[in-house]
Formats: C-alpha cells, sequence, structure tokens
C-alpha cells in the first residue's frame, strides 16, 4: 500500500516468495503434480488477475492471497516464502503465518545461512527450501 501511494499506481506483488533458482528452473507445465505455487496479492481484480494469468505462464499456479495488507503473508519469515509448495499446500501455508514471529523466523534463517557458510557465499537452492521449510512450517 506504501509503495502504490508513493507511485501513484496499482501494485501486484508477485514472484516475490519464490528464490532465483527455483524460479529459473522449477517451472512446469500446468496440471503437474509438483508445480511450485506463487500468492499474488492486489488491491485490484483486474491487476490480481493480470498478474495471475502471467504467473500461470511462467510456469507455476497462480493463488489468489487477497488484497495487499494481507501480502505479508508471503514475507521472508513466513511458512509461503521460498518454501517451493504446490497450490494444494499454499493455503494452509498463508493462513498460519504469523506476523510476531516472522521477523525472527527470518533472521533465525539469515544467521543459519552465514554461520554455515560464511558471509557472502549463496547455497543452493535446496538447501535454502529445506531450510526455510524447517525454520518456517
Amino acid at each position: 500500500m506504501w509503495a502504490a501511494k508513493q507511485l501513484g499506481r496499482p501494485i501486484v506483488k508477485a514472484w516475490n516468495s519464490i528464490g532465483a533458482e527455483s524460479f529459473a528452473h522449477r517451472s512446469k507445465l500446468a496440471g503437474s503434480a509438483d508445480r511450485i505455487s506463487l500468492p499474488v496479492a492486489a488491491d485490484r481484480p483486474r491487476e490480481r488477475d493480470l498478474a495471475m494469468a502471467l504467473v500461470e505462464d511462467t510456469g507455476f499456479d497462480a493463488f489468489d492471497a487477497g488484497p495487499l495488507a494481507e501480502s505479508w503473508r508471503q514475507q521472508p519469515g513466513t511458512p509461503a516464502y521460498c518454501t517451493d509448495l504446490t497450490l494444494q499446500e499454499l493455503p494452509d501455508a498463508l493462513a498460519t503465518a504469523d506476523a510476531a514471529r516472522s521477523p525472527k523466523r527470518r533472521d533465525l534463517g539469515l544467521a543459519a545461512v552465514q554461520e554455515r557458510f560464511g558471509a557472502g557465499v549463496q547455497p543452493d537452492a535446496e538447501y535454502l527450501v529445506r531450510l526455510n521449510r524447517a525454520i518456517s512450517m
């Protein structure tokens, strides 16, 4: 909402809940059983529908995550963030997000990566997905 006011136009939040490697290499055809689902949040249905179609076109299942005010549910430290969930798993992950706990979980994940790999080293995508699931779900 803040960004929309600053920019003076509608904002849609999508693709923020997937890691770069999963985005680049884990897209699948529609109907695939293990296709990753991405939450899409927007205040206006027209923009949300457009973004959902684009998410589908990039090889992921789109999920209507509601208005931007609820988009904190797809931020770092929440069960929907970089956990590569399917369309069947994503609604529960969004519903169980905890605004008070998510910053702590985000910071715990960052500390675990830095402790194991050191500063400036990026672990592989599978490690990050497993770590995010262990900490956030």
